[in-house]
Formats: structure tokens, sequence, C-alpha cells
């Protein structure tokens, strides 16, 4: 569980922590009341204020918050109390927890012997930390999330009452609460990882100290010696044997003992989960062994153990013995949980009948035993209980739904079985039903149908941003929900609480068949009324709310109070930006985990529940960067400015969430990253932990931008570009002016196998009939074959117009160098830069042998040459260039290595098949959303996107505008049409004209043009 979602309403996360925690519910600062439901700064803010006869009073709210001050810091403080008193109380529990199961480890520690492991409380005892790292963990999310909703009450009421009292109040009055002091729980956290690590040592057999012993743990060894674990042991390994003589021989030789009910019973609880009925029959048959006995770690009895392990016979036994069926174990859970949990559905059914009570029991976790039958899909054990009556609908707020939970697990057989005992239909702490559950995680559309048939209304609207079901089968590309929605009646029109449709959602997140089907719908229902195109609403103002599709907040100007924001907006003062940063000297390295597979896997998961992951270099004075784990989409790319690639190394750290001892670890070599044939990779390390053991696994990918090798243009001497936005923050605010105007000829470029930067709109060339790879050829063997054309010095002074000049340069390859000293300067060019990716390498069998360093470098040379020679020519003669490329990392080194042209990153996401670069199926189109992050991360001019995805959503365009990027309208792909064709392909799907506020279009014809004036 992560402590934060940025995708997530705060309020909605707090309902969905105070879920996850049922023990700490009640202690949760109420964020509700202070700042939602109980509307205690609206209730304040509208309490009447004296003022003067005949005076107008023009700021009551303001006046009212700040007379009635001591009202609301008084019931914040109670809040922060009642908090704290919670939290101490915590502590200390978990620090008595925390010596009982380190004394008990000392006393395993003194036992030190091969088969420790197998002692009788050695697997106990691993359990017992583990549970103590997860309740840690809850107690640490508990202080986390408190002091999140504490900062962003204060952020309320100053944004409300137009103080400034947030920053003082954190530090004099929150930071110094003993629960917000992180020291404690890190040490807790640090010497529980300690503990488990030398466990864990000691049972392989290594006396390995993570922590210098003390003389505690010596008397302790001395005390306990090792001649009486290793009976234990013996006896253990006896009964898991099945040697029955030798079992037998030893109840007699210790029988007499003082402690041998003690020992036996102790050893009993251990040797259920292994021995056979054989042995287990001989322990049952002793009088040494007290059936009702529990474990003084985990606190289970017999029929915890035997309901664990499948033991039917112990079972048995302890029912006839009356063992107490109801005792909950240190999870709070009784037998009955374990077998619902491992499906055993014969014990299930005798807990029953021993005690039906138990049927409704809550664990920690608020786990019913249907609930744990829902979550492990056991589906028998679901019928049984509902058969016996168990709850299916929730209590109270803190209880889980079952149905929901059935939904979101995709498990069509315990829904039905929920149905047809009349669940209802109810939402979740983040205010999501079933229906939505089902759209936004299923694949197929069974489960959707059957909650239709149910009753579930397929247009409900969740609770967190009005969305219906459509909307999440449409955001998570759930094709056969969506289409089942859509035949259903579900209404494709329908905006969420941003003014937003479903297909918005299809297209910002790369769904295009959902996007499709969304408007084919769509325009049938435009064909029958006269309103305006669906979509063209404004998306929000905020960019970084667009970019994250759900913001916390909504971005109108009424707060969720009711209070309106009264300030005005701050005057647009375009500020102009020339150019943008680049490398120098400095080598660029970008780190990129995957947002679509799991980037850190370990091979037990349940050791490391949770982690956070810091990325250093310890040959660099680089500043370490720590992210969460499971890493969340906006973290999941670092870069690095480093001086010396051949000895950078960069070190990955595994910690638990809040301490400071390394649970895994693993080094990326300086070898990973100077990749010899190619600037960028992916790699797969192991991670290992203190003592050298693989634990997991860490996959990501690079790419390495090394400066340009050449002579750079002198910013002194070569103007940059420019653009100017409305904002002090380059990622945001409108672009409201650009260098760029006018037309540019579009020419593509690559390069030959020998490094000539040449013209030619494939990656192929026919040559008798045959398909050949031409960054496989040399430039002189395409001279040779006739392949290559010329344009003669005389042709620089021919009056040709644009157009003349792009069809001249249309046909046989020419070199780059060429057209740029022919073609006269006033002609503006669009190189668009061809290299494969490796899904064009996949798909097509296109392969370039130079890395994308040395491709970048050669094109740079040439244009770079060619701007100092016109520059001899006549101090002001300067050509406009602008880059662009569908490669991303082609895109991220010409950007980094000059600031003196811009960059375009093209999307062809919905472009026609004929002309979008082919693709491995399993490598889809990057989403505009990746392409506008990758673009306002790697500070590109802007990016391009299929005019056909612009027309039929226009709401894109005021999205990556608002993120300050220039934005291109690409529909090259109308040249393969016949102007018949064109107009009917524009009639079929609705289109009527481009929409406003984009900044220029690349037409048919190879001709980009800017608006003359970028003005939005």
């Amino acid at each position: 569980m992560t402590i934060s979602d940025p995708n997530r309403k705060f309020g909605k996360q707090i309902q969905r922590h105070q879920l996850d925690l049922p023990e700490y519910a009640a202690s949760f600062l109420n964020y509700k009341a202070l700042k939602k439901d109980g509307q205690l700064i609206k209730q304040l803010s509208a309490t009447p204020t004296i003022a003067a006869r005949g005076e107008s009073n023009t700021s009551d709210i303001q006046a009212a918050l700040r007379a009635n001050k001591e009202v609301f810091f008084f019931r914040l403080e109670r809040e922060i109390e009642k908090v704290n008193v919670f939290y101490i109380q915590k502590e200390a529990e978990f620090s008595l927890r925390l010596k009982t199961l380190l004394d008990k480890k000392r006393v395993i520690q003194a036992r030190i012997a091969t088969s420790s492991k197998l002692s009788a409380s050695f697997v106990t005892l691993v359990e017992g930390f583990q549970q103590f790292d997860n309740d840690l963990n809850k107690l640490q999310q508990f202080v986390e999330v408190n002091e999140t909703a504490i900062s962003k009450i204060l952020k309320k009421w100053d944004k409300t009452s137009k103080s400034r009292t947030k920053e003082i109040y954190l530090q004099r009055a929150v930071e110094i609460q003993p629960c917000f002091n992180r020291d404690v729980l890190r040490d807790l956290a640090d010497r529980a990882t300690t503990a488990r690590l030398n466990l864990e040592a000691l049972a392989e057999g290594e006396n390995v100290q993570f922590e210098p012993s003390t003389n505690t743990d010596r008397a302790i060894g001395q005390r306990v010696g090792t001649e009486e674990s290793d009976i234990d042991l013996q006896i253990l390994q006896a009964s898991v044997a099945g040697n029955i003589g030798a079992l037998r021989e030893w109840f007699a030789r210790l029988s007499a003992q003082p402690d041998a009910s003690e020992r036996f019973t102790r050893i009993f609880l251990a040797t259920i989960s292994e021995a056979p009925d054989e042995s287990i029959q001989v322990f049952l048959g002793s009088d040494l062994v007290d059936i009702h006995a529990e474990d003084d770690i985990n606190e289970r009895n017999c029929l915890h153990e035997a309901t664990i392990y499948g033991k039917d016979l112990v079972l048995e036994h302890g029912l006839t013995h009356g063992v107490d069926v109801t005792r909950l174990d240190a999870y709070g859970r009784v037998p009955l949980h374990y077998a619902c949990l491992r499906g055993r559905v014969g014990m299930v059914q005798k807990l029953l009948t021993a005690n039906p009570g138990t049927i409704d029991f809550k664990d920690h976790d608020s786990f019913t035993p249907l609930i744990h039958s829902i979550v492990r899909h056991r589906i028998d054990c679901v019928r049984l209980l509902l058969s016996r009556n168990a709850r299916i609908d929730p209590q109270s707020d803190a209880d889980h739904i079952p149905l929901n939970l059935a939904c979101q697990h995709e498990s069509v057989e315990v829904a039905t079985l929920l149905l047809e005992y009349r669940a209802k239909l109810l939402p979740d702490a983040e205010g999501l039903f079933p229906q939505h559950l089902v759209a936004r995680s299923s694949q197929t559309a069974d489960l959707l149908l059957l909650l239709g048939k149910h009753g579930a209304d397929l247009n409900q609207r969740d609770k967190l941003y009005q969305w219906t079901p459509l909307f999440h089968a449409a955001s998570e590309g759930r094709v056969n929900c969506l289409r089942a929605l859509l035949e259903s009646g579900a209404d494709p029109d329908a905006l969420d609480e941003k003014g937003l449709t479903a297909m918005y959602y299809a297209t910002w997140e790369g769904h295009l068949e959902c996007m499709d089907l969304l408007w084919e719908r769509s325009r049938r229902h435009l064909e029958r009324r006269s309103s305006s195109r669906v979509g063209q609403v404004l998306p929000p103002r905020s960019q970084l709310g667009a970019m994250e599709i759900t913001p916390e907040e909504p971005a109108m100007s009424l707060e969720g109070d009711g209070i309106p924001d009264l300030s005005l907006p701050p005057p647009i003062i375009p500020l102009r930006r020339y150019g943008h940063n680049f490398l120098d000297t400095k080598t660029f390295v970008a780190i990129n985990f995957d947002q679509c597979g799991k980037a850190i896997q370990f091979f037990n998961e349940a050791r490391y529940p949770a982690a956070r992951l810091t990325i250093s270099s310890k040959t660099s004075d680089l500043i370490p960067r720590n992210l969460m784990l499971p890493i969340q989409e906006d973290s999941r790319s670092v870069y690095f400015q480093i001086d010396n690639l051949s000895t950078f190394s960069v070190d990955f750290e595994i910690f638990p969430t809040f301490g400071s001892k390394v649970i895994a670890k693993s080094v990326a070599l300086p070898d990973v990253f100077q990749a010899v044939q190619s600037s960028s990779g992916t790699s797969c390390l192991p991670l290992f932990d203190p003592r050298l053991r693989s634990v997991g696994q860490i996959k990501f990918s690079f790419q390495v931008i090394k400066p340009y090798t050449g002579t750079p243009l002198e910013i002194t001497q070569f103007a940059t570009y420019w653009k100017a936005t409305s904002a002090l923050d380059d990622h945001s605010g409108l672009v409201t002016g650009s260098s760029l105007s006018g037309d540019y000829v579009r020419l593509v470029v690559q390069l030959t196998r020998d490094g000539i930067p040449v013209i030619y709109p494939s990656y192929f060339i026919s040559y008798n009939s045959l398909d050949v790879s031409l960054c496989q050829l040399k430039y002189e063997t395409l001279t040779r074959l006739n392949l290559t054309g010329s344009l003669p010095p005389s042709q620089a002074t021919d009056p040709l117009d644009i157009l003349e000049w792009r069809k001249k340069l249309t046909g046989p390859i020419f070199t780059l160098r060429e057209i740029l000293a022919v073609v006269p300067p006033h002609i503006n060019f669009n190189l668009h830069v061809l290299y494969p990716s490796t899904s064009e390498d996949i798909s097509l069998g296109v392969h370039s042998n130079i890395d994308v360093n040395t491709f970048a470098d050669a094109i740079l040379t040439e244009v770079f040459d060619h701007a100092r020679a016109l520059r001899t020519r006549a101090a002001d003669l300067s050509r406009s260039i602008v880059f662009s490329s569908i490669n991303p990392n082609v895109c991220t080194a010409l950007n980094w290595k000059q600031p003196n042209f811009p960059v375009l990153l093209c999307n062809d996401l919905g472009r026609s098949p004929n002309t979008a670069s082919p693709r491995d199926p399993t490598n889809p189109a990057p989403s505009i959303k990746e392409s506008a992050r990758l673009s306002i991360t790697n500070n590109f001019m802007g990016m391009t996107c299929s005019s056909r995805i612009l027309e039929m959503v226009p709401a894109l365009v005021d999205t990556v505008k608002q993120s300050g990027l220039v934005l291109v309208s690409d529909a090259s792909d109308e040249a393969a049409l016949s102007p018949t064709a064109l107009a009917q392909s524009r009639a079929d799907t609705g289109w009527s004209m481009m929409p406003e506020g984009i900044n220029g279009i690349m037409k048919g014809n190879g001709i980009l043009r800017f608006n003359e004036t970028i003005d939005m």
C-alpha cells in the first residue's frame, strides 16, 4: 500500500486508509469534519461580524474567519491530541513487542546448531518478526496520513482566510509532537530488521552478527546451553521423519522430567505442520501434551495449526477435547479464518458446527471468513458460508463489501452466489460501485452483464470523480466491457466533474480501439441533435490536473465547502525563454522503470511489505534519489548529469519504508552504461540481501547522451529559438509566442551505413523489385546503383516557391549537406529524423549499426557547418530549422546536445495504418499522455499529434497547450487519399474543420505550417 496516490482525492484516500487499517480508524484525524462534511471553515466564515453603521463590509468571510481563529485551532488541536494519545499508546506497545521478540531471538541464537531452523520456536519467531514489520508499517502509514491531513487543512484555512499560518503552525505546534518524530519508529524498524537478518543467517548455519552481542546474550547462552536445544531438535526430527520407535523412546526417557509437559507441548505445536499422522498420534496418545496450549509468539492453538496445515486428526482431537474455537491469534484470526483461507471445506463445516458464532468474526484487517474465501477464490467455502447465513452486507463504513471484492477480483462465480443471496450494490470507501470496479479491471464483460441483470445502473456515477462505468473502461482500455456498456445503452456523451467525456480519457491514455468505439456511438448521438460536437469542452485549467487526469481538487473557482476564491488571477505577462538547457561537458544518463511490468520483484514478496528504493552513485557527488515502492507513474524516471561515464556506477539500495537498514542491494557497473553499439538499452540486475543471497531483481531501461563531439554553435553569435509563456514555470502556462512561423519543408533524414546523412522518406529503397534497408548500404553503393541525385549549384538562384522545392527534393536520395548548400536560406526546413525503434527493429527487421549519439552528432555537424557557412556569406543570413522524430531517444539526444534549434516529438497514435510507423502488436504506439510527459521532462519545444485525434477530441488541444508545449496537427496521412476519398472519409467520421488553438499543421504535401502569430 502506498502512502499517497496523486490520482486520488485526499478525502477518499484517508477513507481508504481507515478501511485498510481498521484498528486505527477511530483515531485518524477527523478530516471530513474539519474540511468537508462538517464544513467547519464555512460555519466559522458565516459567523456575522459587527460593522460600523453605514459601512459596507467587503471581506465578511475573511473577517469572520479571523475573528473565529481560536475556535478553528481549538478543534484542530483536539484532533492532534487524539492522534498523539493513540500514537504514544501504540509506540509503547510496539516497544514491548520488540523487546519480547528480541529476548526470544537471543535464546534461539544462544542455541547454536546447524539445524536451528527446525527448532520448535524458530518458524514462529520469524513469523513474529514479519508480523511486527507489517504492524509497524501500519503505524508509520497512520502517522504519514495524519501529518498530510493537518498540512492540507492548514492550507485550506490559509487560502480561505487569506492568512499565512500553515508553515509556522507546522513548525511550532505539529512537528514537535511525539507522533511526528520519526526517530523512534526508525529505531524500532532498524532493530527489527537487524534482528531478522541475524535470525535468517542463523537459520542457514551462519553465525553472522549484524549487531554486536551483549553480555545479556552471553548470559542467556551460558544459562541455556546447547544440549537442551539438541534434544528438542532430535525429537522434532524424529517426529517429522515418522520414526515412531525413536519418538516413543524419547517420551519414555524424558517423561519423568519436571518440564516434560512443557517441552512436548511446545514440540507438538511445532510438529503439526510436517509430521505424519502416526507421529502426531504418539503425542496425542501421551499424557504429556496440553491440548489447550498456545504458542507464546503467534498465540495459535492446535486448531489454528490444524486448519493451516490440513491436519484433520488434530482438528478432531481438539474439538472433542473442547479446545477454544474462538481463540484469536496474533493476527486476530480464529481457526475458521484459516480454514477458509486455505479452502478446507470439511474443516469449515466442522468449525461452524462447533460454534456458528464465529462465522462473522473479523481479524485485524477486518476480514471475515467470507472475505478471505472471496479473495482466495475458495468457491466451495463461499457457498458453504452463505448457506450458513454469513453476513454479506457491511454493518459500517469500516467493513469490506463482499460483492465489491468479488468484482475487484473478477470472480463471476462468487458474484453470482452473492447476488443470488440478494447482496446490495453499494459504494466502497473510494465511492466506487461494483460496476465501476468491474469496468476498470475485467477483461471480459460477463460480470458486468451479470450486474446489469441484477439491477445495477450502468450509467451510475461514482462518488470519486462522477465517472460512469464507461469512463473506467475507457481509461483502462477494457474494450469488451466498453462495448458491452455501449450496447446496454450507456451514454457515451456523459461528462465528468471536469466536463470531459470518456473518449477524452481513452485517447489521452492511448486506447485507440476504445476511442473509435466511443466516437462511432457519439457521432450517432450527434446526428440526432444540434448541439456542439462531443468532447469540445474545455479541460481543467490546471495542467498538472490534466496530466494526472484526476486531480485532488476541482480546478474551478468554488472550493469543496462552497467558499469561493475571491482573489483575482494574476495578469498574464509573457515571459520569453531562449533555447533550453543543454550538455556542455557533462554526460546525461536517464534510468527508466517500466510502467507496465513490475520494475522491482522480490522472490518472496511477503518479506518486504513496504519499502523504498534509494538510487545513488558513490563515484560522483550526485544527490541520492528516493522512490517509494511500488514505483509510481510520476517517479519512474531518474536523471543524472555526470562528468565521467567510464567510472559511473549506480547503487540501488532498498530499505524498509521508514528504516535505515539495507534489506536488498544491487549495483550497475560502468559497463552497463558504456554501450558500444547503442546509446540505450535495458538491464536486469539481481538484488542481494546483506548476506549476498539473491532475493529479487530490478529491471530498468537507460539512455546515455553524450555532449556534442564537435564545436557547437556559439550562443553569442547564433541566436537560439525562443518561446514565450504566460507563467514563470517552464512546465505550465500557455505558450503566447514563438520564433516558429511560416512554412517549413519536411525532409526525412537518416544515415547510411558509413554515417552520411541523406534525405529519403522510407527505411527501405526499391531496387530490381527488392526492398533493401537503406541504413545497411554505404553512400558509395547507392551512387554506384544510380539511386542518388544531385542539385547543381546554379539551382540555388532559381526563383522557385516552397512547393516547387519540395517537389524537386522528392525522388532520388540526396545528401543533407547538398540540400542545405543549394536550397536558398529563406526556405525553412523541418528535419524529421528516421531512426528505428526497438519495435520497428522487431517488426520490420530494420537495425541501425550507428548508435543514437553518433547518429545525432552526424546530423548536427551538417546543420552547424551550414549555419556557419551562411554567416560567412552575410552577417544576418540564417535558416530556420526545426527537428522532429517519432523516436523519443532521438529527440532527447538532439535536444540535449544543442540549444539553438527546437525539437518536436511526434506521436503517431490514431494515424492511418498505411502511414503510421509499423509496430510490434505487443508494443503499441505511446499514448498522448506519455508523449506529453516526455516532452515536458526533456524540455522539447512541443509535440505533434494526428489530426484525426485532435478533430475527434478537441479538448486534448487545451490539455497539451496548458502543459507549455507547442502543438502541431499532423495531417500528412491524408496525402494518401484522393480528394473524393478524403471528402468521404471526413463525412464518414463527422470531421468538419480543425479545432482551434493548434500552433501548426503538417500538411499532406510535406509542408509544416506554423501560425504567423502563436497567440492563445
